[in-house]
């Protein structure tokens, strides 16, 4: 790690400790912390994060899982949750899926990453493309109608949203990333803490 990079994070931490030390509101550090380990040593973003300034009320999200089971994102409340919308007739999306697949098998049970795949012809077809591309590790899960996109004001594919353990949304990307890249993983470590 360079010496530019590990300044940077290190300050990034002062922000949090100074902050709750002062009487400020965590939650105001870890917005400022999350903005500013969002930066490469160059000065180019990681993710490229929207951030809100506080964790934000997420309405209802019902989507189907692979046995046409209604869910929600309620059903894993307590751990955060990656809601990442896609489908596989976006080129983007089909070239991200296997590093969102190593970023699962990376986080393990800390962190949820919920596919929601928006193809009409349903879970049999992104089970095929799961099959044929190898992926292990992520449900098949279907926002067919994209309600949940809707709900959590999603415009375009690919996008992730992060959500905390309370089901608050704390971030997203817009657009595909290679979720295999070091600095990726470390700065989605922070998001989920």
């Amino acid at each position: 790690m360079t010496s530019i990079r590990i300044l940077g994070r290190l300050a990034a931490a002062l922000v949090i400790v100074g902050i709750a030390a002062h009487g400020g509101s965590l939650l105001a550090a870890d917005t400022e912390a999350l903005r500013a380990l969002d930066q490469r040593a160059d000065g180019s973003p990681v993710l490229n994060l929207v951030v809100p300034d506080g964790p934000l009320d997420v309405p209802p999200l019902a989507f189907t899982d692979e046995a046409g089971e209604t869910r929600s994102v309620a059903d894993f409340r307590g751990t955060p949750v990656a809601v990442h919308f896609w489908a596989t007739w976006c080129f983007p999306c089909r070239a991200e899926m296997p590093t969102m697949d190593a970023l699962q098998r990376e986080f393990g049970d800390t962190l949820v990453i919920l596919p929601l795949s928006l193809d009409r012809d349903g879970a049999e077809l992104v089970r095929s493309y799961y099959d044929d591309h190898g992926l292990t590790t992520l449900p098949v899960m279907i926002d067919e109608k994209m309600k949940a996109g809707r709900a959590l004001r999603v415009h375009g594919i690919p996008a992730t949203v992060f959500l905390n353990g309370e089901g608050a949304e704390v971030a997203r990307v817009l657009g595909d990333r290679d979720w295999t890249d070091p600095d990726v993983i470390e700065l989605v470590r922070h998001i989920i803490q």
